[in-house]
């Protein structure tokens, strides 16, 4: 399974899964279907031929009760009772008479019933004299005591009792044939003066014509057939030749109580229904082939494959239009990943589906844009880095600045040629060397603070007493740190765009303390301020992280510090600055709060990628 997941597509996959949902419980419901309707025709088929049985066995009864109505012919003319139950001996011309009388009683009755194939009276042995009385030929060694019937017939309270096929004696002398078979029915005559005393027996053959009537009607159907068995296990009747397989099964069948069921010969199925027949003993056995019945259900099966190969062809159709419609984005977003990979990050995606496939698509557009975004400032950012570095070592203090401290420590040393001027030129050489020093990208709160003071102390013995200059650092706040250089930019900027031009006294204060989770440094002044216009442009190109520098000399200090802060720290940290013309202007930095050298170690590691 492991192999051929790896060689078949999403699409493929996802076309197999509906193939496999569709067709699987198409054919287990297809499959359960046949299946119901065949055993609904089975029970159906069974149930009407068990009604068959059960009405033909009703109808043999009824046949039966009209043969025994017959054998009580000699009971309708008791002169003819007393003729056959006489036990003294007659004068023999008035026996043949009586013989002669009988024997024509016996035709008539005979000829009033087709199926009468013979008539006989045998007198009970022992009572009286011997009679016996028949239409035909009986052999002179006949025994009645002897007859088949006789022994349990006899000793029973039966009045009437019943012999199943068999085959009778000739009635012809000379007879080239066989008489046919016949079943009998036999009934006890009473004497007329009483009926507790048997006198005789009355025997009536019947030949198989009425039945074959009765049978024929039931067989007409060609897909059942029906016979009738005695419970000896002796076919009676059968319409069609019976299967010498089905017939052991058969004969094992229960023959006093009707039941279905369904019995195997070799690679046949057979219904088999019987019933009983009551007193002759007999039983209606109906066998319906089930391939008969499934002959007839070959059709319906037959419609219901093409119906579910048309389903299945409409479902692999359908099913293939809906994984070309799932799989076409997520293909789409493939290759706008491959792309991307490519660094080709102006991907387009038009009218994406409105799902989840549609949701990372979007998702996926917006990230390469981010990502595009990001790469270009941090491009941005290592290029004003660069800037910077440069820019430090061709000048690490402005020269500007250096060359009018140095015009003021000459002035100074003119005047006073002690003290002061070495405490400004130990000033300046601690400037210079911070400035000069290739260690670390960042100091202490409390180092920046002696940078400042230091530089405070320049610009005051410059300008004498035009400004006043105030620094305040929190104290829980001396040891943290700080990029180095990042404050002293905006007090220069203070100092020449700001204060230098001022008519009268000016103020310039710095401000380090804890904001929220932030570190807010605050350079204030009371200068000259920035006009509206400037001030927007200025925001617009320090939001947009470029370098308008080489353009416009004024922004090179606070273009610089807002790439570092940008650079090392990213966002939410930001410089913000406000300014009202002839009131001042007021640069904040927010940054974040770096404790210890391991918090530096980090964000120099961003800083150097």
């Amino acid at each position: 399974m492991e192999p051929m997941n790896r060689f078949l597509t999403f699409k493929q996959k996802l076309i197999l899964t509906y193939m496999v949902f569709i067709v699987l419980p198409m054919s287990v419901l297809g499959l359960g279907a046949y299946r119901l309707y065949s055993d609904a025709m089975e029970k159906k088929v069974s149930d009407f031929a068990q009604q068959v049985a059960v009405s033909t066995a009703s109808n043999i009864e009824m046949y039966i009760a009209e043969l025994e109505q017959f054998t009580l012919m000699p009971y309708y003319n008791p002169d003819f009772q007393d003729m056959l139950t006489e036990n003294k001996d007659p004068d023999p011309l008035l026996s043949l008479e009586v013989k002669k009388t009988v024997e024509k009683n016996f035709s008539f009755w005979q000829s009033q019933r087709d199926s009468v194939e013979n008539i006989s009276y045998f007198s009970k042995p022992g009572v009286g004299r011997e009679r016996i009385y028949n239409l035909g030929y009986l052999p002179p060694d006949l025994e009645v005591d002897k007859l088949p019937w006789f022994e349990s017939f006899d000793g029973s309270d039966d009045i009437v009792t019943y012999l199943s096929l068999h085959q009778p004696a000739p009635t012809d002398l000379i007879q080239n044939t066989p008489p046919p078979k016949v079943f009998s029915l036999i009934r006890r005559i009473y004497q007329s003066s009483t009926i507790l005393i048997t006198s005789g027996y009355f025997q009536v053959d019947f030949t198989l014509e009425d039945i074959e009537r009765i049978m024929s009607r039931v067989n007409r159907e060609k897909n059942a057939s029906y016979l009738l068995m005695d419970k000896e296990g002796q076919i009676v009747y059968a319409g069609d030749p019976v299967d010498e397989r089905l017939l052991p099964h058969i004969v094992e069948l229960p023959s006093d109580v009707p039941s279905r069921q369904i019995v195997n010969t070799g690679n046949q199925k057979h219904i088999v229904v019987h019933h009983p027949v009551g007193k002759m003993g007999w039983t209606v056995v109906g066998y319906v082939p089930v391939s008969q019945i499934v002959s007839g259900i070959i059709q319906v099966r037959n419609s219901m494959i093409l119906i579910g190969a048309v389903c299945i062809a409409f479902a692999l159709i359908v099913s293939t239009g809906i994984s070309y419609q799932i799989t076409k984005p997520i293909y789409k977003l493939i290759s706008l990943i491959k792309r991307v990979e490519t660094e080709d990050f102006q991907i387009q995606y038009d009218n994406p589906p409105r799902n989840e496939i549609g949701q990372l698509i979007r998702s996926f557009i917006r990230m390469s844009r981010r990502l595009d975004e990001t790469i270009r400032n941090l491009y941005q950012a290592e290029i004003v880095r660069q800037e910077s570095e440069l820019r430090a070592l061709k000048s690490q203090i402005n020269p500007h600045f250096l060359f009018n401290t140095l015009e003021t420590i000459k002035m100074k040393a003119e005047i006073d040629e002690a003290d002061g001027t070495v405490d400004m030129i130990t000033a300046l050489g601690k400037l210079v060397k911070t400035s000069l020093h290739a260690g670390n990208d960042f100091n202490t709160f409390r180092e920046e603070r002696e940078y400042l003071i230091n530089y405070f102390y320049i610009q005051e013995n410059r300008y004498a007493s035009r400004f006043d200059m105030t620094i305040d650092v929190e104290e829980g706040l001396l040891d943290w740190y700080i990029p180095k250089l990042l404050i002293q930019p905006l007090v220069e900027n203070a100092f020449y765009h700001g204060l230098e031009m001022k008519q009268g006294k000016g103020k310039l204060s710095v401000s380090i303390a804890r904001e929220g989770a932030c570190v807010k440094v605050a350079v204030t002044d009371d200068g000259l301020g920035i006009p509206p216009e400037r001030l927007l442009h200025l925001r617009h190109n320090l939001d947009d992280g470029k370098q308008r520098g080489s353009q416009d000399e004024r922004s090179i200090g606070l273009a610089n510090v807002s790439a570092r802060i940008r650079l090392y720290f990213g966002s939410p940290y930001t410089m913000r600055i406000d300014s009202l013309p002839g009131e001042g202007t007021e640069v904040v930095l927010l940054l974040p709060p770096i404790k210890s050298e391991s918090e530096v170690n980090i964000y120099v590691s961003r800083h150097n990628r």
